[in-house]
Protein backbone atom coordinates (compact mmCIF):
# COMPACT_ATOMS: atom_id res chain seq x y z
CA UNK A 1 0.00 0.00 0.00
CA UNK A 2 1.25 3.47 -0.86
CA UNK A 3 0.18 6.94 0.13
CA UNK A 4 -0.97 9.34 -2.58
CA UNK A 5 -0.30 13.08 -2.54
CA UNK A 6 -3.24 13.70 -0.18
CA UNK A 7 -1.93 11.22 2.41
CA UNK A 8 -4.64 8.63 1.82
CA UNK A 9 -3.59 5.03 1.14
CA UNK A 10 -3.88 3.60 -2.37
CA UNK A 11 -3.75 -0.02 -3.48
CA UNK A 12 -1.18 0.33 -6.20
CA UNK A 13 0.60 -2.86 -7.25
CA UNK A 14 4.29 -2.58 -7.96
CA UNK A 15 5.43 -3.73 -11.36
CA UNK A 16 8.26 -6.27 -11.27
CA UNK A 17 11.52 -4.92 -12.57
CA UNK A 18 12.90 -6.01 -15.93
CA UNK A 19 15.76 -7.86 -14.28
CA UNK A 20 13.41 -9.85 -12.06
CA UNK A 21 11.23 -10.97 -14.95
CA UNK A 22 14.09 -11.94 -17.23
CA UNK A 23 14.94 -15.60 -17.13
CA UNK A 24 18.20 -16.37 -15.40
CA UNK A 25 20.86 -17.30 -17.90
CA UNK A 26 23.17 -20.09 -16.84
CA UNK A 27 26.62 -18.99 -15.84
CA UNK A 28 29.65 -20.10 -17.79
CA UNK A 29 32.24 -22.54 -16.52
CA UNK A 30 35.82 -22.12 -17.67
CA UNK A 31 37.34 -25.47 -18.69
CA UNK A 32 41.08 -26.06 -19.08
CA UNK A 33 41.99 -29.15 -21.14
CA UNK A 34 45.33 -30.78 -20.25
CA UNK A 35 46.75 -33.63 -22.39
CA UNK A 36 48.06 -36.76 -20.67
CA UNK A 37 50.54 -39.22 -22.17
CA UNK A 38 50.58 -39.28 -25.95
CA UNK A 39 47.34 -37.32 -26.38
CA UNK A 40 47.55 -34.66 -29.09
CA UNK A 41 48.06 -31.06 -28.01
CA UNK A 42 45.50 -28.41 -28.85
CA UNK A 43 46.40 -24.84 -29.82
CA UNK A 44 43.72 -23.42 -27.54
CA UNK A 45 43.21 -25.20 -24.23
CA UNK A 46 40.73 -23.00 -22.35
CA UNK A 47 37.05 -22.82 -23.22
CA UNK A 48 33.81 -21.71 -21.58
CA UNK A 49 30.64 -23.81 -21.44
CA UNK A 50 27.27 -23.27 -19.81
CA UNK A 51 26.99 -24.61 -16.28
CA UNK A 52 23.70 -26.32 -17.16
CA UNK A 53 25.39 -28.53 -19.79
CA UNK A 54 26.08 -32.21 -19.16
CA UNK A 55 29.63 -33.58 -19.10
CA UNK A 56 28.77 -35.63 -22.22
CA UNK A 57 28.68 -32.35 -24.17
CA UNK A 58 32.27 -31.67 -23.02
CA UNK A 59 33.23 -35.14 -24.29
CA UNK A 60 31.56 -34.51 -27.65
CA UNK A 61 33.20 -31.09 -27.96
CA UNK A 62 36.69 -32.46 -27.24
CA UNK A 63 36.13 -35.35 -29.67
CA UNK A 64 35.29 -32.79 -32.35
CA UNK A 65 38.32 -30.61 -31.52
CA UNK A 66 40.68 -33.61 -31.66
CA UNK A 67 38.99 -34.90 -34.85
CA UNK A 68 38.37 -38.34 -33.37
CA UNK A 69 35.01 -38.85 -35.03
CA UNK A 70 31.84 -40.17 -33.41
CA UNK A 71 32.95 -43.33 -31.62
CA UNK A 72 36.00 -44.32 -33.65
CA UNK A 73 38.85 -43.55 -31.27
CA UNK A 74 39.13 -43.95 -27.53
CA UNK A 75 39.02 -40.82 -25.40
CA UNK A 76 39.35 -40.81 -21.63
CA UNK A 77 38.54 -37.70 -19.58
CA UNK A 78 39.54 -37.21 -15.95
CA UNK A 79 38.92 -34.62 -13.29
CA UNK A 80 41.21 -35.00 -10.26
CA UNK A 81 42.09 -38.57 -11.34
CA UNK A 82 38.49 -39.81 -11.54
CA UNK A 83 36.12 -40.26 -14.46
CA UNK A 84 32.96 -38.16 -14.08
CA UNK A 85 29.62 -39.56 -15.21
CA UNK A 86 28.47 -38.33 -18.65
CA UNK A 87 25.16 -37.13 -17.19
CA UNK A 88 26.85 -35.03 -14.46
CA UNK A 89 26.23 -31.28 -14.78
CA UNK A 90 29.32 -29.20 -15.56
CA UNK A 91 28.26 -26.59 -13.00
CA UNK A 92 28.19 -29.19 -10.21
CA UNK A 93 31.63 -30.44 -11.16
CA UNK A 94 32.91 -26.88 -11.19
CA UNK A 95 31.54 -26.20 -7.69
CA UNK A 96 33.32 -29.25 -6.28
CA UNK A 97 36.55 -29.50 -8.27
CA UNK A 98 37.48 -26.13 -9.77
CA UNK A 99 41.05 -24.94 -9.29
CA UNK A 100 41.61 -21.16 -9.38
CA UNK A 101 38.29 -20.64 -11.16
CA UNK A 102 38.88 -23.33 -13.81
CA UNK A 103 37.67 -26.90 -14.14
CA UNK A 104 40.80 -28.82 -15.13
CA UNK A 105 39.99 -31.75 -17.42
CA UNK A 106 42.81 -34.17 -18.29
CA UNK A 107 42.34 -36.11 -21.53
CA UNK A 108 44.09 -39.15 -22.93
CA UNK A 109 43.74 -41.64 -25.77
CA UNK A 110 44.63 -44.53 -23.45
CA UNK A 111 43.48 -45.24 -19.92
CA UNK A 112 45.74 -43.13 -17.71
CA UNK A 113 44.42 -43.55 -14.16
CA UNK A 114 42.63 -46.68 -12.89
Amino acid sequence: MELNDGGTPTNKKKQPSATATATATPSKVRIHFVPVGSAPLMKKTKFAIGSDQRFSSVMAFLRKMLKLGGTGGSLFLYINCFVPSPDQLVGELDECFSVRGELVVHYSLQEAWG
